[in-house]
């Protein structure tokens, strides 16, 4: 079983590797808590357990290369998945239409403050590939998403390390919190 004892220490032991894939797979779906590793490499970069170009550089591909196989995937794939909801919610194809050209016209928009929205994060690469937003696009959006997303929340953990030293076990809710402030923010500015 995973503990936060065991995650920091596979990313001080394999470091670029683990940024990467624990970023990837929580982009494509599989839950991961990814703001708060940003946040914990923030601070091993600040305490010298991380190297930061290469620390930032994976979370950064990590994220973008995510996004765009989840991409791929809604693309070629998502098809059969989406007449299934389709079904099951009793859409027409009226209302079906409708939602697609709503989303067509605010996929930027989706793409970069949707990387602060846990389950928009996975959500958006799918649903942009199912209605086929155009690939160039989608990268531009996605990559901008991806480095105002990653950038200031490792800022904040390497940050945080001048101002406080905390045991690494309080990392998760500390990062967890952030993500939740960021959330907040999103939401009472749309209202």
């Amino acid at each position: 079983m995973f503990t936060v004892d065991n995650v920091l220490n596979l990313i001080q032991q394999y470091g670029a590797i683990i940024i990467f894939i624990c970023l990837f797979f929580g982009i494509v779906g599989i839950p991961a808590p990814e703001e708060t590793l940003l946040f914990i490499i923030g601070i091993f970069i600040h305490s010298q357990k991380l190297n930061g170009v290469t620390s930032v550089m994976s979370a950064i591909l990590g994220a973008f290369i995510g996004m765009t196989v989840a991409y791929g995937i809604g693309h070629y794939a998502g098809a059969p998945v989406f007449q299934k909801v389709v079904k099951r919610l009793k859409l027409n194809n009226s209302q079906v239409q409708a939602w697609q050209e709503k989303y067509q016209s605010n996929y930027r928009r989706a793409l970069i403050v949707g990387f602060f929205i846990p389950g928009a994060r996975q959500m958006n690469p799918y649903i942009a590939g199912l209605s086929h937003i155009p690939l160039l696009p989608f990268l531009l959006y996605s990559f901008i998403g991806t480095l105002i997303w990653t950038v200031p929340f490792i800022a904040l953990g390497y940050l945080s390390g001048n101002l406080f030293h905390i045991p690494y076990k309080y990392l998760p809710l500390i990062g967890l919190g952030i993500a939740l402030l960021f959330g907040l923010y999103y939401l009472l500015k749309k209202k």
